[in-house]
């Protein structure tokens, strides 16, 4: 069955011109390729989302009340795999409004949260380490859909970022220092440090100026 006749099946589904789906409509590969055209089909021209804006437009319930849940069901597939059948690694399944259930549990989501925010910073920004305490602070968790990240790896850009590099940045270089920070004796110390290395350089220029 060629993509027209999947789509007008489906469109006769949508309007209840027709109560089912064919019997056998959605057996193997072929049925996943059936698909893949309505889910396109449903997003693009039934509902005209931008594909750049389908993790910010597109919910469970938008594919769910389209008739596509009963051929999801049969593949063992919740929202998000059906949207990446139809759209192979376009999307992350963390830039949704709803991550896939329990996405973030246990340490195999901790683990998907560093990649997330590792992927952002490094893949999809492009960040040089040193503009890293400036851009990554509580708007950017929200603005690339990454509140559960933030949410499971301690609600603080810095010991977020410090689990992604440890041991790379003072939490002094953030907007936001962490929770009790003033009171680690290593952090004070390690300010102090620089502190007066700035001082005694400065110091040392006006000196070798003035001189």
């Amino acid at each position: 069955m060629n993509k027209e006749e999947v789509i007008k099946i489906y469109q006769d589904v949508l309007t209840k011109r027709r109560k089912r789906f064919p019997n056998y409509f959605f057996v193997g590969d072929e049925g996943k390729k059936y698909m893949r055209y309505m889910t396109c089909y449903l997003l693009e021209q039934h509902l005209t989302v931008p594909i750049d804006e389908i993790p910010s437009q597109v919910t469970a319930n938008t594919l769910w009340s389209h008739r596509l849940r009963p051929p999801a069901m049969l593949y063992g597939w919740n929202y998000y795999e059906v949207i990446n059948n139809a759209y192979p690694g376009k999307f992350k399944p963390w830039q949704f409004q709803q991550a896939p259930d329990k996405y973030w549990d246990g340490e195999e989501g901790k683990r998907r949260a560093i990649e997330a925010v590792k992927y952002v910073i490094e893949e999809k920004l492009k960040l040089p380490m040193e503009e890293v305490p400036f851009k990554v602070n509580f708007h950017f968790f929200k603005q690339h859909g990454l509140g559960g990240a933030f949410t499971l790896l301690g609600y603080s850009p810095f010991q977020i970022v410090e689990t992604i590099y440890p041991g790379v940045f003072s939490p002094w270089q953030f907007a936001h220092v962490p929770m009790n920070c003033w009171k680690n004796e290593e952090y004070i110390r390690g300010l102090w440090i620089i502190f007066y290395s700035n001082n005694y350089i400065s110091l040392h220029m006006r000196m070798l100026f003035f001189n």
